[in-house]
């Protein structure tokens, strides 16, 4: 499953994807991550259960580098539940429209609910994330 938070930057996606994470880690079976460019953007109210990654600290820079971290990620742990990530356009230095490579590849790992927030009114999404919206 594929899910997107959108709206403008200051509307609340981060306080949303950090909610929607500390809800899903109270009923998950498995893991939790929550993505994010750096410290400074999560550092209170998550929950310990929690796996905080931060790409600064693997200088992440690219949709591209950004696809081989999320595959390292599914790899890595086979109970991985949840990935949420903040900020997919911060994180990679891309325009939305840029994107969709990313998208299509991460909505191939099926065994993972992944959850995005976009800096974009869901009017203003390129067409190929609608598919993705509640």
């Amino acid at each position: 499953m594929l899910k997107l938070i959108c709206g403008p930057k200051g509307s609340g996606k981060t306080k949303k994807i950090m909610e929607a994470a500390n809800a899903a880690a109270l009923e998950a079976k498995g893991n939790v991550i929550l993505v994010s460019k750096s410290r400074d953007d999560h550092s209170v109210g998550i929950n310990f259960d929690i796996k905080c990654i931060y790409t600064d600290e693997y200088n992440i820079t690219s949709a591209e580098a950004f696809k081989g971290f999320i595959y390292g990620i599914a790899a890595a742990n086979f109970d991985t539940e949840y990935v949420f990530i903040d900020g997919v356009a911060r994180i990679t230095q891309t325009e939305l429209c840029n994107l969709e490579g990313l998208f299509r590849a991460v909505a191939k790992l099926e065994d993972i609910n992944f959850v995005f927030t976009i800096s974009s009114d869901e009017a203003s999404l390129p067409e190929y994330l609608k598919e993705y919206l509640d």
